[in-house]
């Protein structure tokens, strides 16, 4: 009994001092906070009526703190505080390659940072940690975990993947890493004056600051960087980047989660946000990054939402195969249906057998595949809360099955091309059709959302060693649980469509 009470106490003691520890945290970041707010004020960023705060269970965001009206001007940032790539360490843009993208530029000035740096120093402090950067974004996660990731997600990823190393790869070649010491001797006057560059980083040091960079710039569009590509119009922003992102559809304002944003305007002189609808005070002030799904939000931000109007998946998984079962299922009906011709061979002035008489080679009939891939349908269908149905891609698709199931070979191809090139749809006037679409694709969901998505969560993700510490653990639980996360999401959206679909 004595030593459950001992134990007892010990784990209370532990729990106070945890919970002592993170009010810590918590009571020295928002010292932070406050520090920024008055450095702000100081270069001429103006909040009016909005000011950083905890949200519980979200982090930090910007709440009003007095009642807001529509057109407001909340937040003025002057393009003198803008971080952009002419604001980059002279000894680092020059040591880079030119045609290194802006976002590898405004990387490496953030790992490069002359030590001590004053000018950002309580933006800095501000910024998400390392840790936090490597809990939710899905580039620093176990490659393993890739096979989990819905397949749109997954492309985002690996093309994300791509512009990192190639910026990565310009820095390793670079000066940066290693310089001599005739170079030390021209830049001893300027780092005299600017401060000493970090030479020591590692690729996580840099990746760290390029998803810094990822996750924090804004577009920005001046007569200088029109001359950029347009994803290379960026900028960071010093207290801007604190307003937290939410997915809004002005068609529909009554969705639930479909919350309207703020607008965000830029000028030669300034950068404003401004208020579009009344705001009480205590209430939480969004802006919106994009019309992004889900799948975007997780790579490019490393969250999710819990209802996203413009949140969609890729049901490639779910048709594909429809398209491979039509085909198999038609070959060998094609094949009896095809006439056995009597093949009859003159001779010609030589005695010899002509090959002009020969019947000619009939070419088997195209698959939907085929059709699909030729008509540049095939692949990329998707599924919304808008359209139950699926997207256009989608359908056309399905009318493909339909046509060459009613109509095997080139009859069917036939009223499907005129569909596609010149608008013929014979589906459109008949219910009896589109409830035949709509069950082809019923069909492929249900199987897609039985077998490969309940195999993913149940036998796939579950099935990992989630303690952490043990040998063979794969990822953190929070990369598994954001995955799990995930995947009930695709399932839920999957479950609507069917509602629909055979409703």
């Amino acid at each position: 009994m004595a030593k459950r009470k001992r134990e007892a106490a010990a784990k209370e003691k532990v729990k106070k001092r945890n919970t002592r520890e993170k009010d810590q945290v918590k009571a020295s970041n928002m010292e932070a906070y406050e520090e920024l707010l008055l450095w702000a004020k100081d270069k001429g960023i103006n909040l009016n009526g909005v000011k950083p705060r905890r949200i519980p269970g979200r982090g930090m965001g910007i709440v009003a703190t007095k009642p807001l009206k529509e057109d407001e001007i909340i937040l003025t940032v002057p393009s003198t505080t803008l971080r952009t790539y002419e604001t980059v360490h002279p000894s680092i843009s020059r040591a880079l390659p030119k045609d290194i993208s802006i976002h590898g530029l405004l990387a490496a000035d953030l790992a490069f940072d002359p030590s001590p740096s004053a000018k950002y120093r309580q933006w800095n402090a501000v910024c998400p940690s390392r840790e936090d950067i490597w809990d939710y974004l899905p580039l620093t996660w176990d490659h393993q975990l890739r096979e989990f990731l819905p397949k749109k997600a997954l492309e985002l990823l690996l093309k994300q993947e791509t512009k990192f190393e190639k910026d990565w790869s310009m820095v390793q070649q670079s000066k940066l890493l290693s310089s001599t010491s005739s170079q030390k001797e021209n830049q001893s006057l300027e780092e005299e004056q600017c401060g000493t560059l970090n030479k020591s980083i590692t690729r996580d040091d840099y990746l760290y600051a390029w998803l810094l960079v990822n996750t924090r710039t804004f577009y920005h569009e001046t007569p200088k960087t029109k001359k950029f590509n347009k994803e290379d119009r960026m900028v960071l922003q010093p207290v801007a980047d604190l307003f937290n992102h939410t997915s809004y559809d002005p068609s529909d304002e009554e969705t639930e989660g479909n919350k309207k944003t703020c607008s965000v305007a830029f000028s030669p002189t300034a950068f404003t946000i401004t208020a579009t609808r009344p705001y009480a005070a205590g209430e939480e002030v969004y802006i919106c990054y994009g019309n992004h799904s889900n799948d975007f939000l997780l790579i490019e931000y490393g969250f999710l939402f819990d209802e996203n109007v413009w949140d969609e998946v890729c049901i490639d998984d779910a048709i594909l195969p429809l398209l491979d079962q039509s085909h198999q299922q038609a070959q060998p009906q094609q094949q009896q249906q095809q006439p056995q011709r009597k093949v009859t061979r003159r001779l010609n002035e030589r005695g010899k057998k002509d090959p002009k008489s020969q019947a000619p080679q009939q070419q088997p009939p195209k698959s939907p595949k085929e059709i699909l891939e030729e008509t540049g349908f095939l692949g990329n269908y998707n599924l919304d809360p808008r359209n139950p149905t699926g997207c256009y891609r989608t359908q056309v698709a399905l009318r493909a099955l339909s046509a060459l199931a009613d109509s095997p070979g080139p009859q069917g191809e036939k009223k499907f091309r005129a569909f596609v090139d010149y608008g013929q749809d014979p589906w459109e006037e008949s219910p009896e059709e589109q409830a035949k679409l709509n069950a082809l694709l019923a069909q492929g969901l249900k199987r897609w959302s039985s077998g490969v998505i309940e195999k993913k969560i149940r036998d796939g993700l579950d099935n990992l060693e989630w303690r952490e510490g043990h040998e063979g653990v794969v990822g953190r639980e929070c990369h598994r649980d954001l995955l799990s996360m995930r995947w009930m999401q695709v399932r839920r959206m999957i479950d609507r469509a069917l509602k629909e679909l055979e409703g």
